[in-house]
C-alpha cells in the first residue's frame, strides 16, 4: 500500500483483517497548493481494520498526520479494540495536527458529521491542549471536493464547524478540505458514519472512561457503573453515549455489552489513551455534545458512577409528584417554572452530598449516612465543591467539567437548583482523610435515607439484565478495574498539566 508525503513515496504495512475502507490522503506544501497532485492520482490509501463489516465507523485522519500515525507501525501493530459490537459509533485514532503558515497549530481529536434540527455541520473538534487562540486568530474555510460549498469556519472556543449541504443529510461519507485565508490547503479528511443508530430523545448521558488510579480514587468503578446505568436508565435517561480509550476497553466489555446490545447505548472508542485525565475527560464530552447536536434536547455530560442526581419536590410537575422517570422530563419543567423559554437558557446546575461508601457487594445508594451541608471543595475545604450540569443541546457549542464554554448569546440563563429542589448524592470515598476504600468514613453526620426504596427496584434490574445474584456480581465487580499501569498520573499531576491551568475547575470533578 502506497501514498505520497510530499512528493516521497511512503508503503506502509496493513495487516488488519476482517473490514476494509478507504482513507484518502492528501499531503499539501502550504507555499504553493496549485500544482499538488490529486488524491484520485496516486495517494489513495487502503487501510484493513480489525472489525467486522456490520460495525458502522467514523474514520478520519487529517492531511498531515498520517507519517505520524503510522510511523511506528510493525507486523504486531492493532490500532483498534479488541473487542466490538453491533452499537459502536465511531473508532478514533490518535489526535492529528492542523499546521498554519506561521507554524502555530491546533490537534483534532474528533471529526463529527451533525444534521437535523441544530444544524447541518460537519464538527472537527481540538484536543484540550490546543490554544482556543490559535483556532480563533486563523480565518479558515471549508468545502467539499472541487471547493463546492465553500464556505468560512465557524470557532466556538475548541469546536470548528463545517456548515455543510443539507441535501447531504443521508450520506455515510464526507470529504471535507480546509484551507487558509490565501486559499493554502490545511488538510483533508474523510469522515464516515452510519446513519440511524441514534435516534430522538428528550434526555441523554455521556458515559467517560473507566480508570483505575489508586486504592482511593475512583474504587470499584465497575461496580459503580453498572449501578449507575441502572438507576439513570430507571429515572428517564433515554440514550447513553459510553466511552472507552486503547487499553481499558477490555475491562469494561461485560458492564457495557448488555446495554449495547439492547439499544440503550452506543459507543465511541478512542483508539488512542491521552495523559492527563483531564483531556480524557474533555474528549469524552466534547464529542458527546455533537453526538447529541439533533439528537438530544437535554445532556448531562459530566455525572460520575458515583454521582446520583434526584428531586426533592415533586411542585414543577402538573400533579405535584416526582415521576419515576423524571430525568425525561424534570429539565422542561424546571425550565417553565422559572418563566424561562428553551431557547433562553443554556444549562440547569445542581450541588452534591458526600455520602459514605456502601459495603462492596451492596448498592451505593443503600448507604444513609452523609456529610452535614453540601460538599466541599477536596482542595479548598472553605469552598463548595463546583456544581455538576444538564445542558441545552440546542444552544451549547463547547463545555468543561462544570458549566457550559460557548453557546448562543441568546441562550445566556443558567438555572441553578436550590437543594430543597434537586442535588445529586456523591458517593465518595473521604479523601481529604486520606482514606481508602471500605475504610471507616469518619465524617459523616447526617442521616439520609431519600434513595434507599429505589434498592429493590435497582437489584431487580440488574439481575434481569445480567442474570447474576445483584450481591455476588457487584461484590465481583468491586474487584475488578482497567490495568493500573494507565493510570499512573494522579490528579495533581492532571492539574499541574492543565493547558488552561484550571486547577478549580479539576478539583472538584
Amino acid at each position: 500500500t502506497v501514498t505520497q508525503v510530499s512528493g516521497q513515496l511512503y508503503r506502509f504495512p496493513m495487516l488488519w483483517a476482517n473490514y476494509a475502507f478507504w482513507l484518502c490522503l492528501c499531503f499539501f506544501d502550504e507555499t504553493d497548493a496549485s500544482d499538488q497532485p490529486s488524491c484520485d492520482e496516486q495517494s489513495a490509501l487502503q487501510v484493513t481494520r480489525n472489525v467486522t463489516s456490520s460495525v458502522p465507523l467514523t474514520e478520519w485522519l487529517p492531511l498531515g498526520a498520517a507519517a505520524n500515525f503510522f510511523s511506528n507501525v510493525d507486523s504486531d501493530a492493532t490500532f483498534v479494540s479488541e473487542w466490538t459490537s453491533p452499537r459502536d459509533l465511531a473508532v478514533l485514532p490518535a489526535p492529528h495536527s492542523l499546521r498554519f503558515a506561521d507554524g502555530q497549530s491546533i490537534d483534532v481529536f474528533s471529526v463529527v458529521p451533525s444534521f437535523g434540527e441544530d444544524g447541518h455541520f460537519i464538527a472537527l473538534l481540538l484536543t484540550k491542549k490546543s490554544q482556543k487562540e490559535i483556532a480563533e486568530s486563523h480565518a479558515m474555510f471549508c468545502s467539499g471536493p472541487n471547493r463546492s460549498h465553500l464556505t468560512q469556519v465557524r470557532v466556538h472556543h475548541r469546536s470548528l464547524l463545517c456548515d455543510w449541504p443539507k441535501e447531504e443529510a443521508e450520506h455515510e461519507n464526507f470529504e471535507v478540505f480546509l484551507e487558509d485565508a490565501q486559499g493554502n490547503n490545511l488538510a483533508r479528511v474523510l469522515a464516515r458514519r452510519k446513519t440511524g443508530l441514534v435516534k430522538k430523545y428528550r434526555t441523554v448521558a455521556c458515559v467517560r472512561d473507566v480508570y483505575f488510579l489508586n486504592e482511593a480514587t475512583f474504587s470499584a468503578a465497575l461496580k459503580l457503573l453498572v449501578e449507575w446505568l441502572e438507576f439513570y436508565t430507571v429515572h428517564g435517561i433515554e440514550h447513553f453515549f459510553v466511552y472507552t480509550f486503547r487499553g481499558t476497553e477490555d475491562a469494561v466489555k461485560e458492564v457495557l455489552m448488555p446495554y449495547l446490545q439492547s439499544g440503550l447505548a452506543t459507543r465511541i472508542h478512542f483508539d488512542d489513551y491521552p495523559k492527563p485525565e483531564s483531556h480524557r475527560f474533555h474528549q469524552v464530552i466534547k464529542d458527546c455534545l455533537y453526538r447529541a447536536k439533533s439528537h438530544a434536547t437535554w445532556v448531562l455530560p459530566s455525572v460520575d458512577f458515583d454521582e446520583y442526581f434526584h428531586l426533592n419536590s415533586g411542585h414543577i410537575f402538573p400533579d405535584g409528584r416526582v415521576p419515576e422517570n423524571y430525568l425525561k422530563t424534570a429539565w422542561d419543567a424546571i425550565v417553565k417554572s422559572e418563566g424561562k423559554q428553551l431557547e433562553e437558557v443554556k444549562s440547569i446546575s445542581f450541588r452534591r452530598h458526600r455520602f459514605a461508601r456502601a459495603p462492596s457487594d451492596a448498592l451505593e445508594i443503600s448507604s444513609t449516612w452523609r456529610e452535614e451541608g453540601l460538599e466541599r471543595s477536596r482542595h479548598h475545604p472553605e469552598e463548595g465543591a463546583k456544581p455538576k450540569f444538564a445542558y441545552n443541546a440546542h444552544v451549547v457549542y463547547d463545555l468543561w467539567w462544570h458549566n457550559p464554554l460557548a453557546w448562543d448569546p441568546r441562550a445566556n440563563q443558567d438555572i441553578e437548583l436550590a437543594e430543597t429542589l434537586g442535588v445529586a448524592n456523591h458517593y465518595r470515598t473521604d479523601f481529604r482523610a486520606g482514606a481508602k476504600y471500605g475504610d471507616a468514613d469518619r465524617r459523616v453526620s447526617t442521616f439520609d435515607d431519600k434513595l434507599t426504596s429505589d434498592v429493590p427496584l435497582l437489584e431487580q434490574a440488574i439481575e434481569r439484565r445480567f442474570g447474576e445474584q445483584p450481591h455476588a456480581l457487584l461484590k465481583r465487580l468491586s474487584q475488578e478495574h482497567p490495568p493500573m499501569h494507565l493510570g499512573q498520573l494522579n490528579a495533581d499531576a492532571d492539574v499541574n498539566n492543565d493547558v488552561d491551568n484550571d486547577v478549580d475547575d479539576w478539583d472538584d470533578y
